[in-house]
């Protein structure tokens, strides 16, 4: 779990002892909050940087923890010599040789960093779960003991008391489930504030009952969210994060759909695809209520350029609910980019009959218009204020009739006050090329868009500084094959950039045909 930043919003990796759950490990028990280690009736105080580093490690389950990691997680990123690293391993080693011998070892990775072995009294292999109501692995008389003593550490000192319940079957708390149940709702809602905050109901609910299987799932495929439209730095915390949340789900219930595709979606799809659909496929078929699998299943789909195939899988997704914003924004788009126009235009109706101003609906019902030569019609719905989203001021609505009027009428004026800020933009922050590169094609400003694409995919050409792609990285292909971009596949360098990017590759080796050649 991570912290609090100011905004009261977990800050990814970051350990903050106060909101940290107490934890087992062998015959010691921990109580993050008051630095307390308990065995038996023995307590010892730790230090606050040695507790952190341990709780980062215990986190990771198993994994290993890089030195980088652990300085951004327990010392804010600042710089550290290795000395100050070597002393607090020392310090964690030095407490499990004495307070409670062979309870767990800190081994280290060459050139890596380290990882925690738990060595004291194992549980029993626990059985498979209902993935409702996980039920928690049977465990020694002593670890139950230590438990319990951490439970009248944490109890006297106002603290979460947790009490590891075995042995039957686990009922979260009501406060934990109604926890979970708003983070559910706030992620559905496809709302930015509204993202960030059901990470923190999911993780209240996990620090509320450590035991709730259902919510750490929940947790690790919320934060892949946050994988996405960020630089690599940016992010370099979150797949240890997402694994650590995702392998608490799974030891408490090994069926759990989130976990599985939380780990699955650690990867980025781009250059993946043949191997994230072959997964996402399998959690599809082994969780068909399963709506997220589908979703992204769905979108992967649009990557590739089976739109319709990705239809199908959205489709779905309403079927299990309906209220789900993304869900429908993706199907109108993905219609109109096919030339359904009619039919994306039917999808909008019923979407805007639940939602009639939500900002992603709101989007793409704009860009539909404009992209599919409406551009009159997109300035109406920019001047008609009941069907504007809450928050968009006066500049947002100016830059939105400034780029229906470039379209419709392409004067050098309007096209130049919307195309220079969004190129200076884009080479600025090179993520941004997933949106302008569609505007620049719109507005015929094709060596723009050759340009833009090469540096985005390829890291090659003029267009701004260099963006290393790096071991991971993250790259849209859905607006290859949008309305204003798809034309461009036809021409030598289109049809070139295709096969540096991949694509020709992936269609070749899975046997696909994308929906453009299928016309």
């Amino acid at each position: 779990m991570g912290a609090l930043g100011n905004d009261g919003l977990a800050v990814p990796g970051r350990v903050d002892l106060a909101h940290e759950p107490p934890f087992v490990l062998g015959n010691l028990g921990f109580d993050p909050p008051t630095r307390q280690a308990i065995h038996s009736d023995q307590r010892q105080t730790i230090e606050p940087k040695v507790m952190q580093v341990l709780v980062a490690l215990f986190r990771a389950r198993g994994a290993v923890v890089s030195r980088d990691e652990l300085i951004a997680w327990c010392w804010d990123g600042r710089i550290v010599g290795d000395d100050a690293i070597n002393r607090v391993i020392a310090r964690i080693r030095a407490l499990a040789s004495g307070l409670a011998e062979d309870s767990f070892q800190v081994e280290t990775i060459a050139r890596v960093g380290y990882r925690l072995l738990e060595s004291g009294p194992k549980t029993n292999s626990q059985p498979k779960r209902d993935r409702e109501a996980p039920v928690a692995g049977k465990s020694s008389k002593r670890q139950f003991l230590i438990a319990a003593g951490l439970l009248g550490t944490v109890a006297a000192t106002g603290g979460v008391a947790v009490l590891v319940q075995r042995g039957r079957r686990h009922t979260p708390p009501p406060e934990a489930q109604e926890l979970y149940r708003r983070g559910e709702l706030a992620w559905k809602s496809a709302l930015g504030d509204q993202v960030r905050q059901s990470v923190r109901f999911f993780e209240r609910a996990v620090q509320i009952d450590p035991q709730y299987g259902q919510a750490w799932g929940a947790l690790a495929v919320t934060y892949t969210h946050f994988l996405e439209g960020y630089d690599q730095a940016e992010v370099a915390a979150l797949p240890a994060q997402i694994r650590a949340a995702a392998k608490r789900a799974l030891d408490l219930d090994p069926d759990n759909a989130d976990a599985q595709l939380a780990l699955s979606n650690i990867r980025p799809n781009f250059r993946n695809w043949a191997q994230s659909e072959r997964e996402m496929r399998g959690i599809c078929e082994r969780h068909p209520e399963h709506w997220l699998s589908h979703a992204r299943l769905a979108v992967l789909l649009y990557q590739v350029g089976r739109l319709r195939e990705g239809i199908k899988f959205h489709s779905r997704v309403l079927e299990i609910d309906r209220m789900v914003p993304l869900t429908h924004a993706f199907i109108i788009r993905a219609l109109s980019n096919l030339g359904e126009i009619q039919e994306a235009e039917a999808a909008i109706r019923r979407a805007k009959q639940i939602w009639p101003s939500h900002p992603a609906l709101w989007e793409t019902e704009y860009f539909h218009l404009l992209f599919s030569g409406q551009p009159q019609a997109a300035t109406a719905l920019v001047m008609d204020p009941r069907s504007r989203p809450s928050g968009m001021d006066k500049r947002d609505i100016d830059e939105s009739l400034t780029l229906a009027r470039a379209i419709e009428y392409r004067r050098p004026a309007d096209v130049d006050k919307i195309v220079e800020p969004m190129r200076e933009g884009a080479m600025r922050m090179i993520r941004a090329v997933s949106f302008v590169a569609p505007v620049f094609a719109a507005l015929g400003r094709l060596d723009l868009v050759y340009d833009s694409l090469q540096r985005y995919y390829l890291d090659r050409g003029t267009f701004g500084p260099p963006a290393p792609l790096g071991p991971a990285p993250r790259r849209n292909t859905d607006l290859l094959f949008s309305t204003p971009v798809l034309p461009l596949l036809g021409e030598p360098r289109g049809a070139q950039m295709l096969a540096d990017i991949g694509l020709e590759r992936y269609w070749r080796r899975t046997g696909t045909v994308p929906d453009f050649r299928g016309r």
